[in-house]
């Protein structure tokens, strides 16, 4: 009898899709797996020098405080249709049914611009995880001139892959395993930093004047930057990264229960935990900076060390006369990097999963299989493979690793906006909201979400520097142009004569109201 399932089950037999997942997941659950996978410690580990150089401290703390209340709006707009439509690969999902007669276009375009994405930002959090091993590996090693071990292009593949068969190993384990991890991470990311912030301003000699830390701007001069407005564009979209892939809570909809009803607290907690963490652990960096010309223009054997690595090591320097000490706290954001590249391969293996359920993948008859536990191994090596293969580039230097970075963030900022502007556009008057609904505020937040995110997908294709060369350039704009192009040359050529949409597998007798069997593009049957 459907009154005695999970709410969220009968949901999604309602929208004509049989539960094969398990569905054991609390919604603090999710909860856990999104903040591990957000993780601003890590993201901001990673890219707080891009932040410092493109407009300096003024644009890293107030950047980040437009980034994380706007993000914040996306989240509460994207948990109304996640209430609505309860679906594994959520996104794709959404704008097939928002999209009206352009149902099954839209979904095949958002769906491969957010899988793509999903990709991105694993490749990017994993990169992560490999600099800070190796600033790790460096602090514990350097001397008095600076030299010390760092690993090796070659080397650092080795970590590269190592951290993904880990990943997928985990992943691969029943979801209860998974559950354990991510309560592990989920106190990591909070204790962790916290503890990190609260060591660095005890240790720290010398501090930074807040007035320096709230106001203080920085030309990019140095990267052919003349605009000021540019460039603080430019460092805003340091600021946005960190706060990308709550898209994650939908991806998981289908194993967590009452999906439906709870669907409005995962995502915006989330935000707002990660918003916190974030603006806390970016003040105190900040404040304890000892020498700020060295850690926006490192020299020598520094040059490709951890931004954050090189604070911490002045910090202790100052403070003991050695900076040997500074790998004790570097192993906190490291940690904290660890569980963020294991749990976006969480969220891109159910992305996959649901994509292929509906045959718009190649060979989507392995991404899909289940096995006796309920998870989708399959999926969850398949992304670990497509991961692996992207990063092969990003290991050759940094313009690498900031183009995939920019790649993930714009093309999640497209895939997040699309379905909220189809809401908008095409279903202004014909959604019917879930138990999760933002009322009279639905539309307005969904505009101004909308608009930031197409504008944060934006700033990530800017030049980063003047003259742009081959070494330098941003290929973001490249990258995102051909994913959309490729698709498009994909739907012309073939998917539009057979993909109609995500797939009907169950009949009317298992269903209570399949509402939009209707009104909506007709879908195959499996």
């Amino acid at each position: 009898m459907f009154s005695e399932k999970d709410t969220g089950t009968k949901r999604l037999l309602e929208l004509g899709i049989r539960q094969k997942l398990r569905r054991p997941l609390h919604w603090t659950h999710s909860f856990m797996v999104a903040l591990c996978i957000l993780s601003p410690t890590t993201c901001i580990t990673g890219l707080y020098s891009q932040g410092l150089i493109y407009g300096g401290p003024v644009v890293l703390v107030w950047g980040w405080v437009c980034a994380g209340s706007l993000h914040t709006l996306a989240a509460l707009s994207m948990s109304e249709l996640s209430s609505a439509f309860p679906v594994s690969g959520g996104l794709y999902y959404w704008s097939f049914m928002l999209g009206g007669n352009h149902g099954p276009f839209v979904s095949w375009m958002v769906g491969w611009i957010n899988l793509l994405g999903q990709v991105a930002i694993v490749a990017g959090t994993v990169y992560i995880f490999v600099e800070a091993l190796a600033a790790c590996l460096f602090l514990a090693t350097r001397d008095i001139n600076n030299n010390g071990y760092y690993p090796s292009s070659g080397m650092q593949l080795y970590i590269y892959a190592g951290m993904l068969a880990v990943s997928a190993t985990v992943n691969s384990a029943p979801l209860k395993v998974l559950v354990r991890v991510a309560k592990i991470g989920a106190v990591w990311q909070v204790l962790g930093t916290f503890t990190m912030v609260g060591a660095m301003l005890a240790l720290a000699p010398k501090q930074q004047k807040w007035v320096w830390v709230l106001t203080d701007f920085r030309s990019a001069g140095s990267y052919g930057l003349t605009s000021n407005v540019y460039t603080a564009l430019v460092g805003l979209s340091g600021a946005s990264w960190p706060l990308m892939g709550y898209d994650s809570v939908a991806h998981m909809m289908e194993e967590t229960k009452s999906a439906d009803t709870t669907a409005g607290k995962p995502m915006p907690y989330t935000l707002v935990a990660s918003f916190v963490i974030g603006l806390v652990y970016l003040l105190a960096l900040t404040l304890c900076i000892q020498d700020v010309q060295s850690i926006t223009d490192p020299s020598g054997n520094l040059v490709n060390v951890n931004s954050v690595a090189l604070i911490l090591w002045d910090i202790f320097d100052a403070r003991y006369g050695s900076g040997a000490g500074a790998v004790l706290l570097m192993l906190l954001p490291l940690g904290c990097s660890f569980f963020c590249a294991l749990h976006t391969v969480t969220s891109a293996s159910r992305m996959l999963y649901g994509f292929s359920r509906d045959r718009a993948v190649p060979f989507w008859w392995i991404w899909q299989k289940v096995d006796d536990q309920g998870v989708p191994v399959h999926a969850v090596w398949g992304i670990t493979s497509a991961v692996f293969l992207l990063g092969l580039p990003m290991l050759g230097g940094t313009v690498a690793f900031d183009t995939s970075s920019s790649i993930a963030t714009a093309g999640l900022c497209l895939a997040y906006a699309l379905p909220i502007g189809f809401r908008i556009v095409f279903a202004h008057h014909s959604f019917e909201p879930g138990p999760f609904s933002l009322g009279r505020w639905s539309i307005p937040i969904a505009a101004v979400a909308c608009i930031w995110l197409l504008f944060a997908s934006a700033i990530f294709m800017l030049p980063q520097a003047f003259p742009v060369t081959g070494s330098n350039n941003n290929y973001t704009s490249t990258a995102v142009g051909s994913i959309l192009l490729a698709a498009l040359i994909a739907w012309l050529v073939s998917a539009r004569h057979w993909f109609s949409g995500p797939r009907i597998d169950v009949d009317n007798s298992d269903a209570v109201n399949v509402k939009y069997w209707v009104t909506d593009p007709p879908r195959k049957d499996l």
